[in-house]
């Protein structure tokens, strides 16, 4: 009897891999990548490769209502169902942006998970500090704790009056969409 769930169990999780490393990722990410030019945002001059369990994007280029907003070195997408992710690196943000912060991110990271089903958790590390936060979809709210760098609170004072410093010296950020 023991034997029998093993069995079942493993070829539960051999069907679940083989769905995971088949799934046609790059149609998928062309589908999402239609639906975002409806609302204006454009990913272009990237090269698109499966990696089996993931879906990597190269040298893409980032525009926002026609602007030019990024370049990203490398953007990772990971999608296990249980587990889904969004890795960058290299982050180069527009000249446009640099008298609001700094313009290099070295990475940053965006999750969900069923085990926190309503949040998305992000994580951001660059020149500008390092920043943690959630989105709750159910009550469409972003928090923010963002831990600047010197350059951020000595050269960007007029961003950090967007951010609410609590008595522990955390800088915060909360909006609700």
């Amino acid at each position: 009897m023991v034997r029998k769930i093993a069995v079942f169990f493993a070829f539960v999780a051999f069907f679940l891999l083989a769905l995971m490393y088949f799934t046609p990722k790059a149609n998928i990410y062309f589908a999402i990548e239609h639906e975002l030019k409806k609302r204006d945002v454009i990913i272009s001059n990237e090269s698109v490769i499966d990696n089996g369990f993931s879906l990597e994007l190269q040298n893409a280029e980032l525009f926002f209502k026609s602007v030019k907003s990024a370049d990203i070195q490398t953007l990772n997408v990971k999608i296990f169902g249980i587990y889904n992710s969004l890795s960058m690196s290299g982050i180069e943000l527009s000249p446009t942006a640099s008298s609001f912060l700094p313009l290099s991110i070295e990475s940053a990271v965006i999750s969900h998970s069923l085990f926190n089903p309503l949040n998305v958790s992000i994580y951001q590390v660059g020149e500008a500090g390092e920043v943690k936060g959630s989105f709750n979809l159910l009550d469409m709210a972003l928090h923010i704790i963002f831990e600047p760098s010197e350059l951020m609170l000595k050269e960007y004072k007029n961003s950090m009056r967007e951010f609410n410093k609590s008595k522990e010296g955390e800088y915060t950020y909360d909006k609700s969409f």
